[in-house]
């Protein structure tokens, strides 16, 4: 019998099996015998707690046979006690406080809006909150940042500028970055509008975005981009990508994302998913090359352009990247979830 390569010793997790055995038998559990007074709200905050031991189970899996499947169910058993227990415990202390309960206003709207002459460079940092957003570029219109907020107590929105460069942060609120996990503060959505934001097309733009539960739609197409870094978290979000010269940094983190790929210019793209589910949509006629990592995650190509390239294990390739003057370079790392390209 022949013996297993030390290649072939590897990547046998016992994560998720484990994982989602432990939230079956719950589940099962609770249909028997319901559960009234769990601390959901306690398991909401330390989600990036998981996120850690999603990393700690892909280190250990380049360890040999036995190693990596005895380490891997092991931090799968920690997981599934440390959030056992937060969930029939509760966290406690005193810095948890009585955030859950915490008095919040009724949702009131406002205009934001900010022009600075002589400017051709803008740094964005845009968070938006639940209900989400329609972000989108200007037209006919001299403002960098220009568009309706709907919020309740407060929000963030500062701007300055120095030189040729200005700098605007719109966000949520800056006081409390914890504030979308509690559901007292997603109430009455029917009373608020998503956010209508756009920003201008007419200057370079550097602009980070996170968005943050509800639903949200960034069409930044006509935009100029430098660079661009996008986090979605626990959000339904459509993205469509502009053309030119730029780099990008995309982390999905469980949410449901769609991503329209620029149509040209040369990008370099870096895609991480971390939870649930990315769709990419490739223009026809885009040179492009992708180049996948996989750990719990899945990948599927449908698009009949992009193909495996020979000797290179996980890259796709289009035809005539090579001497195409626009080319897309598109890294995906798919840790949990799954990215579909069409």
């Amino acid at each position: 019998m022949a013996e297993l390569t030390h290649e072939e010793q590897k990547h046998r997790s016992l994560f998720g099996p484990i994982v989602l055995i432990a939230i079956g038998l719950f589940l099962l559990f609770n249909q028997v015998n319901p559960v009234t007074d769990l601390h959901w709200l306690d398991v909401l905050r330390l989600w990036p707690l998981m996120l850690v031991f999603l990393g700690l189970n892909i280190l250990v899996l380049q360890a040999p046979r036995p190693y990596s499947a005895f380490l891997s169910g092991l931090i799968a058993l920690i997981a599934v006690l440390v959030f056992g227990y937060v969930l029939l415990n509760g966290l406690g202390g005193s810095w948890w406080g009585n955030r859950s309960s915490a008095a919040i206003g009724d949702w009131q709207t406002d205009t934001i809006q900010y022009a600075a002459p002589g400017v051709d460079t803008a740094v964005y940092n845009i968070t938006i909150g639940p209900p989400g957003a329609d972000l989108y570029a200007l037209e006919d219109s001299r403002k960098l940042i220009e568009g309706t907020v709907y919020y309740q107590d407060d929000y963030l929105f500062e701007t300055s500028a120095s030189g040729s460069k200005a700098t605007v942060t719109l966000a949520p609120n800056d006081s409390d970055e914890s504030w979308v996990f509690w559901p007292n503060y997603w109430r009455e959505y029917g009373e608020a509008n998503r956010w209508q934001v756009g920003i201008s097309p007419r200057v370079v733009a550097a602009l980070t975005l996170e968005t943050v539960a509800g639903s949200t739609h960034l069409d930044l197409q006509d935009l100029q981009l430098s660079e661009l870094t996008a986090t979605t978290n626990a959000a339904e979000t459509e993205m469509l990508l502009p053309g030119g010269d730029y780099d990008a940094t995309l982390v999905n983190n469980a949410t449901s994302t769609e991503i329209t790929l620029p149509a040209d210019g040369r990008q370099a793209i870096d895609l991480q998913v971390n939870a649930g589910a990315v769709t990419l949509h490739l223009p026809p006629g885009v040179a492009a090359r992708v180049e996948v990592e996989q750990s719990l995650g899945g990948f599927t190509v449908h698009d009949a352009a992009l193909q495996p390239v020979e000797g290179q294990e996980n890259v796709w390739q289009t035809a005539g990247y090579a001497s195409a003057t626009d080319q897309l370079d598109l890294t995906i790392h798919v840790n949990v979830g799954s990215v579909t390209i069409d």
